[in-house]
């Protein structure tokens, strides 16, 4: 039998061993378990607890060290451990903070210590994360993962080139993680260096053949590049690798929804609600959602819960699912964003409750059954062929406002505009918002020519725009006038045809079945499928593309041809003659 303090050495050999050799971590439990503690012991648990950390048993090593009395415990290596194990317990980030608190009042030079306080803030707060990087790497300057969760966290915040910076750090101490290349990847891909973010993904890939991540950023550059059907591959081995990976799945679903493979690409984006982007998107009631569309009629008088859980022009796409439901006589309520109530209230034909999505969830629904409204195509199994066409699903319930009156021009056609999305959604913004002063000016040729009056539908800060060619007869500005959307969709109703880039503008026109050019940017979302000029989704839109990423110029070469057609005309030549004005 071992004395006390030959249990004592060989439980520092252990931690010792663990710390190089995850192999040893089924052996240090097997000897811990035999080993009976005395009060104040605390080696012993810390050797299970870093055993089961090898073994990513985090929920056991966490309750390995919590049945220590730390109350008086001078060991930072112990806080620190307890601090590394509770991060990894939902719910407990507080108590990992504490633990590394304290193991930095033990030893206030540990530059781990930071490094792990760190990773706890890296997602939650990227901003606070910096701050423990940089003063784990002022203490420590060769720590290669340090430089390398630091640029991660650099790139969360938008700050790409120090990011780069930093990663190249990570990758001149340790050119073999294949993590690091993975970020790098990834910090090159939002700044647009796609050719660049690609090889690293390769060679991570290289480094790593099982490195899932990888895989699935490297389908996602080919997705930005316009080369999905290469990209499914590159997914779909992301997914095999690791099938727990929301996002994976999530990304896959968008590839294949984008080549119209809608069957399997619906099923996939089921996987949405557990992804980073909409992980935080709260239903609004606790009941989990069915999933099978047989089981909705025996619901009986229970109403179900119908709710928009993304965007407003994602909401009025599918909103025409509602009708499906309704003639399975399946009764429900419809949870909308505020700008739409009226509108759905209004213009639905359907006898249906609509009300205000609200956060937090209304009172009173707890016993209800929920269904996101973008599950709808995946419940009611639609392929390309059976995209639901009962267009217009959104019809006037009576006379044009007098304020919203459309005057009928002597001759030519009524045309409606808008030029940019919300600008709260920055990266949207930025890549599907047109200038105007690229939009307007042959449209203003055509209105010089008697051809077309001009209706700006555009509101928010960019309307401004609107400014220096509101001088010119045939040229109305509509932005401070619409209060929602139901008073758009009056003007629209009276329009002949809308050009708009894509935004819920566009949705509302293809809903009341006018015709629409739709603008879109190079790496249009999937919703428009792969190439085409034309959607099943609104048989009277016209899709026009960036010929290059942010080529706007060639998109209006595109528009002004279009144009040409349309009235038989050379307008540029036209315009250049001075026929009017």
């Amino acid at each position: 039998m071992k004395t006390y303090d030959q249990l004592y050495e060989t439980a520092q050999d252990w931690l010792l061993a663990l710390g190089k050799d995850a192999d040893l971590a089924q052996a240090a439990l097997e000897a811990s378990s035999q080993i009976t503690l005395s009060q104040g012991e605390f080696h012993w648990p810390m050797v299970k607890a870093l055993a089961y950390w090898n073994l990513k048993k985090f929920d056991e090593g966490f309750a390995a060290l919590r049945e220590v009395d730390s109350t008086n415990l001078q060991c930072p290596d112990f806080f620190g451990l307890y601090g590394m194990l509770a991060r990894r317990i939902p719910g407990e980030e507080a108590t990992a903070e504490a633990a590394y608190l304290r193991s930095l009042e033990l030893s206030p030079g540990r530059s781990d210590i930071y490094y792990n306080l760190g990773n706890l803030f890296q997602k939650k707060s990227p901003e606070r994360a910096i701050q423990y990087y940089l003063e784990s790497l002022r203490l420590d300057s060769s720590a290669a993962n340090a430089w390398h969760n630091y640029g991660a966290a650099l790139n969360e915040t938008n700050n790409q080139s120090t990011s780069l910076l930093a990663l190249k750090n990570s990758l001149r101490l340790d050119p073999f993680d294949a993590d690091a290349w993975c970020n790098f990847g990834l910090t090159l891909f939002q700044v647009e260096k796609f050719d660049a973010s690609k090889a690293c993904f390769v060679h991570a890939i290289g480094l790593d053949k099982m490195h899932a991540q990888s895989h699935v950023n490297y389908g996602q550059v080919l997705i930005e590049t316009l080369q999905p059907e290469a990209a499914l591959a590159s997914l779909k081995r992301g997914v095999e690798l690791d099938k727990s990976s929301s996002n994976s799945l999530w990304n896959l679903s968008l590839a294949l929804l984008l080549l119209g493979h809608y069957k399997e690409g619906w099923r996939f984006y089921e996987a949405r609600f557990h992804t980073e982007d909409l992980g935080s998107v709260v239903p609004p009631t606790p009941i989990p959602q069915e999933r099978m569309l047989s089981k909705l009629p025996s619901l009986g008088d229970s109403e179900l819960i119908i709710w928009s859980e993304q965007g407003l022009g994602d909401s009025l796409q599918f909103v025409r699912y509602l009708y499906l439901l309704h003639a399975r006589n399946i009764p429900f309520r419809f949870l909308a964003h505020k700008p739409l109530v009226r509108l759905y209230r209004d213009w639905l034909s359907l006898d249906v409750h609509v009300s205000e999505k609200l956060a937090p969830p209304e009172q009173g629904l707890e016993k209800r059954p929920n269904i996101p409204l973008l599950s709808l195509p995946y419940l009611f199994g639609t392929e390309l062929h059976s995209i639901p066409s009962n267009i217009p699903y959104l019809t006037a319930p009576g006379p044009v406002p007098p304020h919203l009156k459309v005057t009928s021009p002597p001759g030519g056609i009524t045309v409606g505009i808008v030029w940019a999305t919300n600008p709260d959604n920055k990266a949207m913004y930025r890549n599907k918002s047109l200038p105007a002063s690229l939009l307007l000016p042959p449209l203003i040729d055509l209105v010089n020519l008697g051809l077309i009056q001009l209706h700006s539908l555009q509101v928010g800060p960019d309307s401004s725009q609107l400014k220096p060619f509101l001088g010119v007869t045939g040229v109305h500005d509509w932005g401070n006038v619409v209060s929602d959307f139901s008073d758009t969709a009056y003007l629209i109703d009276q329009l002949d045809i809308v050009l708009t880039v894509d935004t819920a503008v566009a949705h509302l026109a293809g809903a009341l079945n006018k015709p629409v050019w739709l603008l879109l940017a190079h790496n249009a979302d999937f919703r428009w499928l792969h190439r085409r000029e034309d959607t099943p989704w609104y048989p009277k839109m016209r899709l026009f593309r960036q010929p290059e990423r942010g080529d706007w110029s060639g998109l209006m070469s595109q528009v002004q041809e279009a144009l040409n057609q349309l009235f038989l005309l050379d307008l540029p030549s036209l315009s250049k003659a001075k026929l009017y004005g």
